[in-house]
């Protein structure tokens, strides 16, 4: 059995410059809003595909962007996003 990586919508859109929209993001795991956080840093945002082996950054298309939904915190399940995320 041989297992091979195979790049996401968000790693493919990243790339490509295309647009994308993140459903329910506070139900995201706290590692996952922080590799956000990264590519949503300024205008030299990235993301390290670290599962695929990957040391050198997956550099923002300059066309690239993500939208981002989301239910109150106050429903069952749902957390408030990290405020460092909320002001990107």
């Amino acid at each position: 059995m041989v297992f091979a990586f195979v790049e996401g919508t968000l790693a493919q859109a990243v790339k490509k410059g295309h647009w994308i929209l993140l459903d329910e993001i506070n139900l995201a795991a706290a590692e996952t809003l922080e590799c956000l956080s990264g590519l949503l840093e300024g205008s030299a945002g990235s993301l390290v595909l670290l599962d695929r082996g990957d040391t050198e950054p997956l550099v923002r298309h300059p066309d690239f962007r993500l939208f981002a939904c989301m239910n109150p915190a106050t429903d069952v399940g749902k957390r408030n996003l990290p405020l460092g995320l909320r002001n990107r």
